[in-house]
């Protein structure tokens, strides 16, 4: 009884009848998307699979050729559907990623030009600082030594040690922008 009424359906469906069709619909369409669930948690990316299950039973219809079950032929076409969304979508993705890579590795060959040009510019600028503040800022800010450590070092005072450390930031800062100006 049921395999007679599939094939009056396929046949009916063949000719253009949109009540069959929609038959079809009412009668699948929830359970197809339940089916999906058990691969894929996104609503939307079955809905769709689903839906152009649909479209393609439609459109295609005439030249479906349904060899098992309708029932089996459904869930075989969301399933197949389906992996065909996700190869897809997984094409997509890995082109993406390239795109992104590539511009990562564009903008960090950029960033590493434009990082040499500071340190050679800092370099530069360090070399314009007075001897004595040269050697304190770079004992502080190179070697890592303390305030108090560079006081008993250069046997100077404290406040001689932050002067030193506060001259040298304001020419590096001087000249540093008088090269972006440039």
């Amino acid at each position: 009884m049921q395999h007679k009424n599939e094939i009056f359906l396929i046949k009916s469906l063949k000719k253009g009848d949109k009540r069959t069709f929609e038959h079809i619909y009412s009668e699948y369409y929830k359970k197809l998307c339940v089916f999906l669930l058990s691969y894929c948690h996104d609503r939307t990316i079955i809905e769709d699979v689903v839906q152009d299950v649909f479209l393609n039973l439609w459109t295609k219809r005439k030249s479906i050729n349904i060899t098992s079950s309708l029932n089996a032929f459904l869930y075989r076409a969301a399933y197949n559907k389906l992996m065909d969304k996700y190869r897809h979508l997984k094409l997509k993705n890995d082109m993406l990623s390239s795109y992104y890579y590539t511009a990562v590795m564009l903008a960090s060959d950029v960033d590493s030009e434009i990082s040499q040009k500071k340190v050679k510019l800092l370099e530069t600028c360090m070399e314009e600082l007075p001897d004595r503040c040269k050697e304190v800022f770079y004992a502080d800010k190179i070697q890592g030594f303390n305030y108090r450590e560079l006081s008993e070092k250069f046997q100077i005072s404290l406040k001689t040690v932050e002067g030193h450390i506060s001259r040298a930031y304001r020419i590096l800062k001087e000249c540093m922008q008088l090269d972006k100006s440039n």
